[in-house]
C-alpha cells in the first residue's frame, strides 16, 4: 500500500513540475519569430493600409527575398504573453492586420500588430522593445505586397 502511495505522490509531484516549468516558458520574454513560427511561413496576407472593417485580405507576400526581409524585420522585436486577446486600440491608424499561412497548411487567424500590442492566434502580447517602426512597416508593405 505504502508503495501505491509513493507512486501516485510521484507522478502528481513530476505532473506539478512539467505544469510549472510550461507555465514560466509560456510567460517568458520571446523573440517574436519564435510566437510567429517564422521559420514555416509561405505567406504574408494583409489589407491594404489604412485598414477598413469591411475590407477582405487584399494583398500578399510571397517573394521569398521580401518574405525573408520582413521576417527580418520581426526578428528585432521580442514580446511577452499578456493572456488572452483583450484588446482596445490606441492606435487604430497605425495597425497592421495579417494573416500567416505555413508550409504544412496551418493558417493563423487574423493577427494584428499595433505599435505595443500584438494580437497572434489566441492571444494577446506586449512588445517589451516596442513601439513597432510602422513608418518602416508601411513603406515596406506599400512596396513589396503583391495584389491577391
Amino acid at each position: 500500500m505504502k508503495k501505491k502511495n509513493l507512486t501516485i505522490l510521484s507522478i502528481a509531484m513530476l505532473i506539478f513540475f512539467i505544469y510549472g516549468v510550461a507555465k514560466w516558458n509560456d510567460g517568458r520574454e520571446k523573440n517574436l519569430m519564435d510566437v510567429l513560427d517564422s521559420a514555416h511561413i509561405e505567406k504574408v496576407y494583409f489589407k491594404r493600409l489604412p485598414i477598413k472593417d469591411e475590407m477582405a485580405y487584399n494583398r500578399q507576400i510571397t517573394d521569398d527575398d521580401s518574405l525573408k526581409e520582413l521576417l527580418n524585420f520581426f526578428s528585432q522585436y521580442t514580446v511577452k504573453k499578456v493572456g488572452d486577446r483583450d484588446f482596445f486600440s490606441e492606435y487604430p491608424d497605425e495597425q497592421f492586420q495579417f494573416q500567416l499561412e505555413y508550409k504544412d497548411t496551418r493558417t493563423t487567424m487574423p493577427s494584428l500588430i499595433e505599435r505595443d500590442i500584438l494580437l497572434h492566434d489566441q492571444y494577446q502580447y506586449e512588445f517589451t522593445n516596442g513601439p513597432v517602426d510602422y513608418e518602416w512597416l508601411e513603406g515596406f508593405l506599400k512596396d513589396k505586397g503583391e495584389e491577391e
